[in-house]
Formats: structure tokens, sequence, C-alpha cells
């Protein structure tokens, strides 16, 4: 599943991007032989990859072209709620999975670098009433929550606001969102928040 910038160019406001985020989902152990396999296509860019798999949940690769790839590991039930979410999307003949918009606003908002914060109003703002809030709201509320950063959650609040009004629910409905939908989230934990501030 592709996330960040470049999932950014399909649901965002395109911007220039450096490298490639892959977020994947492997049945079993992560081993020497998968390691192999990727040697076998990729230059990798750490020494000792199980290792810093172990500790970071990434794999630094860079493929023939120089281009840098970021592969990362789903270890945690958010990341394979968002795996499971991701869409299909065809570019020049191939079939690519790229996270949803909601998702995209989940791992870039925990970012305090206003580059992901302008790629977060982008996405609302090109995908606005479209984008599900029964969804996000609740997830986006546990974040603030998980990192006791009330700010996180006005700050989302305020991408919706056209001229002064909420383009979708008021605070109220948002509220009521929240109690409603929490149980069904899969938890953006503590775990996942520390997880995405390695990647940055």
């Amino acid at each position: 599943m592709v996330i960040g910038g470049i999932a950014n160019l399909f649901w965002g406001i395109p911007r220039a991007t450096l490298d490639i985020d892959i977020t994947i989902q492997v049945k079993g152990k992560i081993c020497a032989s998968l390691i192999q396999k990727l040697r076998d296509k990729f230059r990798l860019r750490v020494k000792n990859p199980l290792d810093f798999i172990a500790k970071t949940s990434v794999l630094p690769v860079e493929d023939p072209n120089g281009i840098q790839i970021d592969i990362i590991f789903a270890r945690l039930p958010y990341e394979f709620q968002a795996i499971r979410r991701s869409k299909r999307i065809q570019v020049n003949g191939h079939t690519i999975q790229v996270c949803s918009p909601e998702d995209l606003i989940i791992h870039k908002i925990v970012s305090d670098r206003i580059q992901d914060q302008q790629d977060v109003r982008g996405i609302v703002r090109s995908f606005g009433p479209k984008l599900n809030r029964k969804y996000l709201d609740p997830i986006v509320r546990n974040l603030a929550k998980t990192l006791a950063k009330p700010e996180l959650f006005t700050f989302y609040l305020n991408c919706f606001k056209v001229k002064g009004a909420l383009v979708a629910e008021d605070l109220d409905l948002v509220e009521k969102t929240y109690q409603e939908e929490k149980r069904f989230a899969k938890p953006v934990t503590s775990d996942w928040v520390k997880k995405a501030h390695k990647r940055q």
C-alpha cells in the first residue's frame, strides 16, 4: 500500500516528492529468505536489515534508478485496517494499492511538519464532504487524546471550515459521532504514533 507523498499525488494537492513510502503486510515471520528476495531487486540501505526492521519496522531500499523507498512492515491493528481500506488505482496499465484519503490524513496529521499539515488541508480541500467523517472523526479525536494535543483535533476541524462554517458536522455532532463510532474503529495507539514519528 502506497502512503506518503506519492499517495498525496492522488488525494491532495500534487507536490514534488523524492522518495516512496510503502506499507506491506507479511504473513508469518520476516526471515532471511524474504530479505534475499528484496536484495535481488533493490539495494538495501542498511547493513543489518533484520535488526533494523526489528527496531523500526522499516527497511530502507533503493531501486535500480536510484529512487529511495521505505518499506514499512505493518504490525499494528490500525495498519492492517488501513491496508484493507486501501484503493486499487490504475497507473499506466498497472494496478497499485494506495491508502485511502482518510487514512492518508491520519498518517499525516500526527506530524508537526508544515508540509504535512498543508497536505492535510489539500486533501480536505480536494474531497471535503466526500471524506468519511464517521471513520475519521473518532480516530483523529483519539489521536489528539493519546498525544495530549487537543490543538490537533482543532486543526483537523478547522480544515473543514468554509467562510467560518464547518462543511459537515458541527461540534455537537462530532462529539455524538465520536461516541457512537469509537468502538468500531481500530485504535491508533501510542505505539503506532511512535512508529510514525520514527519515519519522519
